[in-house]
């Protein structure tokens, strides 16, 4: 399908706001393109009919949340800043119309579609919560109760130790209701965790050995885009390092070990499928009949972080032989619980922020 993007002579500044009028967190401009909204997509993402696509060329409050964020890729205003994104139509105010409205204050407000309840992130109950939860994510979950309202989040800056680059994470209500009722975790849950992991590996000498790469970077873009930024991600690598990779196919997550040196990849999938892979990077698959089968429909996630708990545990890195042999072995609940009770215990040191 052609897209042509209609130019203008003169090219009209925007205020971008969120909630109200005079809570302006950018600047930017529409981006006009001559195909209908309900056929357009940004980042792959479709655009919906409530939005409108600009292009971001100031960030006024930097920590600010998108209103519609890309994945966990594109999620704070100040990522946004040099390319288009979707934002409601009704937060989208000509600059002359802002200087106007001082006189006259009037509230810009839109409709809460049940798509926009969603993303809200705040009817997610924390009050009420399962029997018998890990300590530490019982007390996260609390706290989160108590402080998560408004679109607050559980937000840093990962160095860029962990993927080659700095890395924002934002954790939202819906996240920790999600973990704590052990539901479909966000790609932010898991890069928390292997930020977590690689702190074990840094205490136990083993960095050189294995390396993370970052799932939100083979989510965004075409696939030529995901291919780039993959290599890229294994270029870092030393001789003999595996990548750990996760990875989001949609509604399922699995896990791709990577060795670039050896041209070989070890995929990890907690329902025991199959796939065929063909792309320069991915040669041989190896199918582990002995990683251990997902329990339930919403554990993928879960089952990814317990597979690469594995990996970092095992110094000799003997575990392809180890998982080749044990047959049928199963995860409990209680092997669960371990990894959210980690989870926990390190998002509770950011809570803070």
């Amino acid at each position: 399908m052609l897209i042509i993007v209609q130019s203008s002579p003169t090219v009209q500044r925007h205020h971008l706001v969120i909630d109200s009028l005079d809570n302006i967190v950018a600047e930017g401009t529409i981006v006009e393109v001559g195909v209908d909204s309900s056929s357009q997509t940004v980042h792959g993402v479709p655009l919906a009919a409530e939005n409108i696509r600009v292009s971001v060329s100031k960030c006024l409050v930097e920590n600010a949340l998108l209103p519609v964020p890309i994945r966990d890729e594109i999620v704070f205003v100040s990522d946004a800043i040099g390319t288009c994104v979707a934002w409601p139509k009704d937060w989208v105010i000509p600059a002359t119309a802002v200087g106007n409205a001082k006189q006259a204050p009037r509230k810009y407000g839109r409709k809460k579609t049940k798509q926009w309840v969603d993303t809200d992130k705040d009817d997610d109950d924390l009050e009420h919560l399962p029997a018998d939860l890990p300590p530490a994510l019982l007390s996260l979950s609390k706290w989160g109760n108590e402080f998560l309202k408004d679109r607050a989040t559980i937000h840093t800056k990962l160095s860029k130790d962990l993927f080659g680059t700095e890395r924002k994470i934002a954790l939202f209500r819906s996240d920790l209701f999600a973990f704590t009722n052990v539901q479909e975790v966000a790609g932010d849950t898991i890069v928390m965790y292997m930020s977590f992991l690689r702190e074990k590996l840094k205490e136990s000498n083993m960095l050189n050995m294995i390396g993370f790469v970052d799932p939100s970077s083979l989510g965004v873009g075409n696939s030529t885009d995901r291919s780039r930024s993959f290599s890229a991600a294994l270029k870092r690598g030393k001789p003999g390092q595996f990548f750990l990779v996760p990875y989001n196919t949609g509604k399922h997550w699995i896990l791709s070990v990577v060795s670039p040196s050896e041209e070989l990849v070890y995929f990890m999938d907690p329902m025991k499928r199959r796939m065929d892979v063909t792309t320069d990077e991915w040669r041989t698959i190896v199918n582990q009949y002995g990683i251990p089968e997902q329990i339930g429909d919403k554990s993928c996630g879960y089952f990814i972080m317990l597979y690469m708990r594995e990996i970092v545990q095992d110094k000799e890195q003997n575990w392809t032989k180890k998982w080749l042999t044990r047959g049928d072995e199963k995860y409990t609940m209680q092997d669960v619980d371990v990894v959210r009770q980690e989870w926990a215990e390190y998002v509770l040191k950011f809570t803070s922020n």
